[in-house]
């Protein structure tokens, strides 16, 4: 009886376990398009609105879900601060601090810091021609997820099926 119970929570832990990397697949697709959302309003905020960063970021966080809202606020107080360092250096600590337990990639989150080095201290058609470009890398790898997700993400599910299956006709 006891057997019966162990083999039924590892087979289901198994299979939690795939479902939770697919569920993190998406979560992260989702995470990205809201990175798309946060350089367009910043575009926005730049070229038209000529808003200075802090602003335009606290304005950009009421927009936006958790952990970015955050994220940008926490950004945003660190620069009318001014502790003396530059706003790439804020803006990498800030992306470590605060997307470090999201589901965004390690290089996504370093590209997101290259962003913050190339704003803040380039004038206005600089600023803006970075941030285009980051929306068009951005657009390749939300293309790029787009397209193999839905088998990324039934490869997962189904791992996570055979695996406790196997594990369970292993332990019989």
């Amino acid at each position: 009886m006891l057997r019966i119970i162990a083999l039924c929570i590892m087979t289901g832990s198994c299979v939690s376990l795939g479902f939770l990397k697919s569920m993190g697949l998406s979560r992260r697709l989702s995470q990205l398009k809201t990175l798309k959302r946060i350089e367009m309003f910043l575009h926005g905020e730049i070229s038209c609105a000529r808003t200075p960063l802090p602003d335009a970021l606290w304005n950009i966080a009421g927009k936006v879900e958790e952990p970015f809202r955050e994220f940008l606020r926490e950004l945003s107080e660190d620069l009318n601060r001014y502790g003396g360092g530059s706003f790439g250096e804020v803006f990498a600590e800030n992306v470590e601090c605060h997307l470090k337990d999201t589901k965004l990639t390690r290089e996504d989150r370093d590209r997101f810091s290259e962003l913050g080095r190339s704003l803040g201290y380039l004038d206005k058609a600089m600023q803006l021609a970075n941030l285009e470009a980051y929306g068009r890398e951005l657009d390749m790898t939300i293309e790029e997820l787009t397209k193999g997700l839905p088998v990324r993400k039934k490869l997962c599910q189904s791992l996570g099926i055979m695996g406790g299956l196997f594990l369970a006709i292993l332990f019989i």
